[in-house]
């Protein structure tokens, strides 16, 4: 017996009440309780379905990530990455950011958390990064082979800026790491 399918609007009402909360009273100020509360499910469900808060964010980002960041295609790599970036750090800037700083901090201590983080959250974004240099390349905009390393450049800044320097993630600085990417990816390596 498999028991009844899950429900996507209980899913859609745990995060919203995740989202409404983190963003009233901070990553700190919420609790599993809390989540069930606001979203008028039972305690008991939320945790069938996420064993720990960490779990209800990753699983927000996640969603947040499918539906609200791009993998541009104007025909230019420098427009992409620019449009990518931009995209990533409007949203940095605002709850999104705060909520990847918590699940940083969550992934810092439970290594199977990281893991999952990097599975069902970085993965995906690495991946559009990657189909950006693919089509670069298919172009002729791109040289270096080196595909890990150059999303690399793109993400290793921002995730440094999130967690230390937030304020440095602005459109110049989404277009100078663009610019710097590029100056990378157009020698072979």
């Amino acid at each position: 017996m498999t028991g009844r399918p899950r429900d996507p609007a209980v899913d859609d009402a745990i995060r919203q009440a995740a989202l409404s909360l983190i963003t009233e009273q901070g990553y700190r100020g919420v609790s599993m309780e809390g989540i069930a509360a606001r979203s008028g499910v039972s305690k008991q469900a939320v945790y069938r379905r996420y064993p720990s808060k960490g779990e209800v964010i990753l699983d927000v980002l996640a969603v947040y990530a499918r539906t609200r960041l791009p993998t541009p295609d104007t025909g230019d790599l420098r427009e992409d990455l620019l449009a990518l970036l931009e995209a990533t750090f409007a949203g940095q800037r605002g709850v999104p950011g705060a909520l990847n700083q918590a699940l940083a901090a969550e992934a810092l201590q439970d290594p199977a958390f990281a893991e999952r983080v990097s599975r069902e959250l970085i993965a995906a974004r690495r991946q559009a990064v990657r189909q950006i240099l693919t089509r670069a390349r298919e172009r002729g905009q791109l040289a270096h082979p080196d595909d890990d390393l150059l999303v690399d450049l793109v993400f290793g800044p921002m995730w440094y800026a999130l967690l230390f320097a937030p304020g440095r993630l602005t459109d110049a600085y989404a277009a100078a790491l663009a610019d710097a990417v590029i100056a990378v990816g157009t020698h072979a390596g």
